[in-house]
């Protein structure tokens, strides 16, 4: 199990540097929506899921809110949106994404996956 942990820490970190690399490279196309969207998944999917009723132990979420935690915390929505913006070009500007994509690699990379079906972090 360590060495699982190991390559899947080596792997988000890789994700980071690659995420924070294009930020730095598209550091004049980000803007405000950048620092919000690399706050906005434990804004939106942290706080209001603890809203959900009593969590069951102290790191834990109240069970009915994991589902709204964990659609912010996965790579399919911001990954989805990316493509949606892509296919808009000259529209929608995808870069402040990164922001989003970041939070993600960097919870990942210090050990927080997503929630379990009880509000406790699920196996990695």
């Amino acid at each position: 199990m360590r060495q699982a942990t190991a390559i899947h820490r080596t792997e988000y970190l890789a994700a980071t540097l690659i995420f924070v690399g294009a930020a730095i490279w598209q550091k004049d196309q980000l803007g405000w929506v950048f620092w919000l969207l690399l706050l906005a998944p434990d804004l939106f999917g942290l706080i209001p899921a603890s809203l959900f009723g009593p969590a069951p132990a102290r790191g834990y979420l109240p069970p009915r809110g994991v589902w709204l935690y964990n659609v912010w915390h996965t790579y399919t929505v911001p990954a989805v949106l990316w493509i949606g913006a892509l296919l808009l070009v000259g529209v929608v500007n995808p870069w402040p994404l990164l922001g989003w994509l970041i939070h993600i690699s960097v919870d990942r990379l210090l050990g927080f996956g997503l929630r379990g079906d009880d509000g406790g972090q699920a196996v990695f």
